[in-house]
């Protein structure tokens, strides 16, 4: 057996993790809008349970024709759990979503970032650093310059369930992290939705709805961006710690300004666009830190002549 069969772990580049979470910010925040529109005329475990059943078929093909063995996994269990925490943590989010715009719903999930930057450190043993932590910080602070989210707001139905979708979250991204060191992204990628798929199987048939024929291209763009963002995630965590992936959540903000106003004429004000530039500027930071960092590490091995 070939030492790739053994090993799946991928060597740490943390700028090719960074342009890869680009990609899953964009991803991600296009299914975000399908889901928006879906849950307004469906419950929300249906629309999760039609986002698993239209990608989980994408991810076994995938193996089929690339290799059969990753369908095997290797540490079940764990596969399991974040299984369980990610059907809390979709249903969460479709909740969420259906209550709140857009834009007020990331006002919470952008929480999710600076809490993935703490645990990182206390659970995986990965810490961020003083620099790190301050540009997530300094993004955070855009986010409540953008949304400047109302304390009234706390309360509802809709923002208690974005901050149960962003602790849910923080836990199945560490699993993810965890689950890279041996599993390959494929494998990951295909048990969790297949298993969230079976779980919300049952507890969406009791109330199904009759799909609608105009929904269909909402159904085909969410089942094409959760798999290539599920993928793209999958692989950035394997690539680099998620205190350096994490902030680059914030980037979200820009989507969803850009969806708000095409879709819902939402034109951004002021406040807005001075937010989003404080956002983007925190994660060019981590980038520029990242990238000056793996310089000098090269620098450090090449031998000189």
């Amino acid at each position: 057996m070939s030492k790739d069969q053994d090993d799946h772990s991928v060597e740490q580049d943390t700028v090719r993790a960074i342009l890869l979470m680009l990609g899953c910010v964009f991803m991600f925040s296009t299914m975000d809008l399908s889901l928006k529109q879906l849950v307004e005329h469906y419950p929300s475990m249906q629309v999760v349970f039609l986002r698993c059943a239209l990608s989980a078929p994408l991810f076994a093909l995938w193996i089929a024709f690339t290799n059969r063995r990753l369908f095997r996994p290797r540490r079940l269990g764990h596969h399991l759990l974040r299984a369980m925490v990610g059907l809390l943590m979709l249903y969460a989010v479709s909740e969420c979503l259906r209550e709140m715009q857009l834009a007020d719903a990331y006002a919470i999930f952008f929480a999710a970032p600076l809490l993935i930057t703490i645990l990182s450190g206390l659970v995986m043993k990965e810490p961020a650093g003083p620099l790190r932590m301050t540009a997530s910080i300094v993004g955070f602070a855009g986010v409540l310059i953008v949304l400047q989210p109302g304390a009234n707001a706390l309360i509802s139905y809709g923002s208690l369930m974005g901050l149960l979708s962003v602790v849910t979250y923080a836990v199945v991204v560490l699993l993810l992290r965890s689950l890279g060191r041996t599993e390959h992204s494929l494998t990951i990628a295909l048990w969790f939705t297949g298993l969230i798929g079976v779980g919300s199987a049952f507890l969406a048939f009791p109330g199904w709805q009759p799909l609608q024929l105009e929904h269909w291209p909402w159904l085909l763009v969410l089942s094409i961006t959760g798999t290539l963002g599920q993928i793209g995630l999958t692989a950035a965590f394997r690539r680099a710690s998620a205190a350096v992936i994490a902030p680059f959540d914030y980037l979200h903000m820009f989507w969803a300004v850009l969806y708000g106003w095409y879709f819902w004429g939402h034109i951004p004000g002021q406040r807005t666009w001075i937010g989003t530039a404080i956002i983007v500027a925190s994660g060019l930071f981590i980038l520029f830190r990242e990238a000056q960092s793996k310089r000098k590490q090269v620098a450090v091995v090449t031998p000189t002549v």
